[in-house]
């Protein structure tokens, strides 16, 4: 079978080689998987550039995500499994998911603890399966972690992005009002379409005004963020009492400050959101939600790039680059 091994911490272009090797066999708890899509996420390519650690081996699979069809099982799977569509997730992890293991969805055919593989319903593709485990599952969590966001009012922040086009639409199919920040005029459409009542260029208006304008002074019930270093510093002035944030990347600055005492007085809460390590509850509550909300139509996410699997240097360099405006995958 064609499969991507990662050799060292480096470019993608110097580390990252397509190979020809043996289809593995399930064993014990595992499946084997026909992939059929591969996805390509943010974290797979800080991961292979050296950003998240040392190589856990001599060479690795890669990607967490993926979808495609239960081909074979190992002991103690359940037979009735083969051939059914799965998406895939936490699939490059170590047990609890602080660090890199040796299996990956970049292959023709994955082997994958049979935990990791959920059942995709009919209704969605294998391209949006690829689409989950990390985008979707993280902007549940970003979400949901503070209880129903039913009647409440939502800042989801790069709401034109992977993570924040899924979280609109989840937060929608659960009742809240969204309101989404974008940083040009075809992200706001996106955001949009993705269904967010108010769109606010963060570009065009200091961001705290704007919502000052558009909600008041705390009008914000919950935060979900892109950049908490870039917003952290306005949440006392945004949020409700007793409001609450849920991040999932601090680009701007790795390390912020936090302003203790004006969050402190307002009671606010702040969740950081790193979808490996999630608990299992978590995990149980964003697949079961997210398969809802794909079978019923109301969560569909936003591919921009499709590549081959011998495109492989091409997609990482894509997603480094950062110019992509949604999720890019593989298809195989």
């Amino acid at each position: 079978m064609k499969a991507i091994v990662h050799t060292a911490r480096g470019t993608a272009r110097d580390t990252l080689v397509l190979t020809e090797t043996e289809t593995p066999t399930p064993g014990p708890g595992e499946v084997l998987v026909a992939m059929r899509a591969s996805g390509v996420n943010p974290s797979d390519v800080k991961l292979r550039s050296g950003a998240q650690g040392p190589m856990v081996a001599e060479q690795v699979l890669v990607h967490n995500d993926g979808a495609g069809v239960i081909e074979a099982v190992g002991d103690g799977v359940g037979p009735a499994r083969i051939g059914r569509r799965v998406w895939l997730y936490n699939v490059n992890r170590s047990a609890d998911g602080l660090g890199q293991g040796p299996l990956g969805t970049a292959a023709e055919f994955a082997i994958v603890p049979a935990h990791l593989a959920v059942d995709l319903p009919d209704a969605a593709s294998f391209e949006a399966g690829a689409c989950i485990g990390v985008p979707a599952m993280t902007a549940h969590r970003a979400v949901m972690w503070a209880g129903s966001v039913a009647g409440k009012t939502l800042l989801i922040t790069g709401g034109a992005g992977a993570v924040g086009h899924s979280a609109i639409q989840i937060a929608k199919a659960k009742g809240a009002r969204v309101i989404a920040t974008v940083s040009s005029d075809a992200k706001a459409e996106i955001a949009r379409a993705a269904g967010a009542d108010e769109v606010l260029n963060y570009k065009s208006t200091p961001l705290v005004d704007q919502l000052i304008e558009l909600v008041g002074a705390g009008g914000i019930d919950h935060v979900v963020d892109v950049d908490i270093a870039a917003h952290m510093e306005i949440y006392p002035q945004i949020l409700k009492l007793n409001g609450s944030v849920g991040a999932y990347a601090s680009a701007s600055n790795l390390t912020p400050a936090l302003p203790f005492y004006p969050l402190a007085f307002r009671n606010i809460q702040i969740q950081p959101v790193f979808v490996y390590s999630m608990s299992d509850s978590a995990k149980a509550e964003a697949i079961a939600d997210i398969n809802a909300l794909l079978s019923a139509g109301q969560l569909t996410p936003r591919i921009d790039r499709v590549f081959a699997l011998e495109e492989i240097v091409d997609a990482h360099e894509a997603v480094e680059a950062g110019t992509l405006v949604g999720n890019a995958i593989l298809k195989i």
